[in-house]
């Protein structure tokens, strides 16, 4: 799942990429790239709603399959900014954030509730 992150902010740089993480429970199982459709990429990102659409389709129970939310930060630190924190949607999902300003990426996972910010641990199979 890191690679897989990484591999497309380093690909989608200097514009912030976005994807759904899709698994049970907190491990997860799948990696969904999306679409940024934000105005301006490059400090901002939204998901394209049609895809989160597709993923909610096609799933049987969404809201227990979504185990995050991941974005990249190009050249800021891997931790939610203030318009994360505000913009934050699902409570129940962690928020993945991989940065690029260094040269080895640095991802951090994090509960976002009401604004407040408590990172968790990353788990993979």
């Amino acid at each position: 799942m890191r690679d897989e992150i990484v591999a497309h902010a380093r690909e989608s740089a200097p514009q912030e990429c976005c994807g759904l993480l899709l698994g049970d429970e907190d491990v997860v199982r799948r990696v969904l790239r999306c679409r940024n459709v934000h105005p301006t990429p490059e400090t901002r990102y939204v998901i394209d709603q049609a895809q989160v659409f597709d993923a909610f389709r096609q799933s049987r129970d969404f809201d227990r399959e979504l185990v995050a939310i991941y974005h990249s930060h190009p050249r800021s630190p891997a931790y939610p900014s203030p318009t994360d924190r505000a913009e934050a949607q699902w409570p129940e999902a962690g928020y993945v954030l991989v940065s690029l300003r260094t040269e080895s990426p640095e991802i951090y996972a994090y509960r976002i509730e009401q604004h407040a910010v408590r990172e968790i641990p990353l788990v993979e199979p």
